[in-house]
């Protein structure tokens, strides 16, 4: 995967970098890929699509459907390494070749995603002031034609990758275009200024769940007008 360098999104990336609020900072980034795979990116591709061969040949249960859809079909095969390839591209320290394909989610619309992505930087959004949350998404929808995306989100493994040690929450979600041929990854990470390891757990259970069917979340934009994103089209 490509890193696509967009100077539109340096200003909210600044903003997103590190942002104190109360006893907690967010640590939040929004970068952009080709899905053009170069070096390293096939030799991974090669190593995980020989992976799930053996293992769809060794499990039946794999022939089934997965949130990706099922892990039979090269086409979902081809979707889950870009978004492994995605997430290993963006934090090199880490290794994410072993997610599993039950540790995605497809969102049912971009519009959602975005609101839930505002209701977790709610803070951040109301001390930026009025306007913010439109130029936010306006840079973004800059850098990517939104409505042609599917939207895709990561369920960490609280084990073994950098969304674990210390948050109390995250979130991850891939704008995954493919006529573009790129994706979108807006990651954000939340810890509390003093970490106390025994909050982890209590923390991750009192995290708000939005609903799959969405229909609040069409309603909201916390200050986005629930046309926002056509009347940005028209401008």
């Amino acid at each position: 995967m490509k890193y696509l360098e967009e100077p539109q999104l340096s200003w909210l990336n600044s903003v997103l970098g590190s942002y104190e609020i109360g006893d907690r900072v967010l640590n939040g980034k929004i970068e952009t890929y080709s899905c053009k795979k170069a070096g390293s990116d096939k030799r991974l591709a090669k190593s995980l699509e020989l992976y799930y061969q053996q293992e769809i040949e060794a499990a039946a249960d794999l022939l089934g459907s997965s949130p990706l859809g099922p892990i039979a079909a090269p086409a979902t095969r081809k979707l889950l390494i870009n978004l492994i390839s995605t997430m290993n591209a963006s934090f090199p320290d880490y290794d994410f070749s072993a997610v599993k394909p039950e540790q995605f989610r497809k969102e049912p619309d971009f519009r959602i995603a975005l609101q839930r992505i505002n209701h977790d930087l709610a803070e951040l959004l109301e001390a930026e002031g009025n306007g913010f949350v439109e130029k936010m998404w306006e840079a973004i929808a800059e850098a990517i034609k939104l409505d042609e995306c599917d939207v895709y989100s990561y369920i960490p493994d609280m084990d073994s990758d950098p969304f674990s040690d210390g948050n109390l929450w995250s979130f991850n979600y891939f704008f995954y275009n493919k006529v573009q041929k790129k994706v979108l990854y807006f990651t954000c990470l939340c810890k509390g200024l003093t970490y106390d390891s025994d909050m982890d757990d209590e923390t991750m259970e009192d995290s708000v769940v939005m609903d799959d069917d969405g229909e609040d979340a069409m309603e909201d934009y916390f200050g986005m007008s629930p046309d926002w994103y056509e009347q940005s089209l028209s401008d």
